[in-house]
């Protein structure tokens, strides 16, 4: 009776602002969908970066994504920065803020999975209490794909899970 890892991913993909990369490269799409009645304004923030977080380039776009519509951003050319040498280093990042809150996160690499070259994140865990939720802040030295919560002993049901933790410095 537990979610399983779709569970979790339809969520977000199914969550009323969707953000996503049309892979075409070099050209990367970033696009924004929003199924809301309304019309949404937020920020994206996106960078290309190793997989241990040195920022290679990055910025920052105001985002208007009108109501019931998928609305184009911003397309990264990726060439100036991607070559066979780094493509199994390098991964593009994107986040999607609303007034301070992260709504998306989305890390695309540009090779598939198993060819990244991950080692491990060193991933380390706090733990508090907000009101009556336990909240769990994960840091990452590393990218670490697919992290996946549990707790030893304990019965919970998580509000997020399997996600990627990139590496922040």
């Amino acid at each position: 009776g537990r979610w399983k890892a779709l569970h979790y991913a339809a969520k977000r993909f199914y969550h009323p602002l969707l953000l996503s990369i049309e892979d075409e490269r070099p050209s990367m799409g970033i696009h924004v969908s929003n199924d809301r009645l309304t019309s949404w304004q937020g920020t994206l923030r996106w960078a290309l970066e190793t997989l241990d977080g040195e920022v290679i380039e990055a910025g920052q776009i105001s985002v208007i994504a009108e109501s019931l519509a998928s609305t184009h951003v911003f397309t990264l050319d990726s060439s100036r920065h991607i070559s066979d040498d780094n493509e199994r280093e390098t991964i593009l990042i994107c986040e999607l803020w609303d007034d301070g809150r992260l709504v998306a996160l989305t890390v695309t690499p540009f090779v598939p999975n198993k060819h990244l070259s991950l080692v491990d994140p060193n991933l380390s865990v706090e733990l508090h209490q907000n009101g009556n939720q336990l909240v769990l802040e994960i840091a990452a030295r590393s990218l670490a794909r697919f992290v996946e919560l549990s707790l030893d002993g304990v019965d919970l049901v998580f509000s997020d899970n399997y996600f990627d933790v990139p590496a922040r410095r």
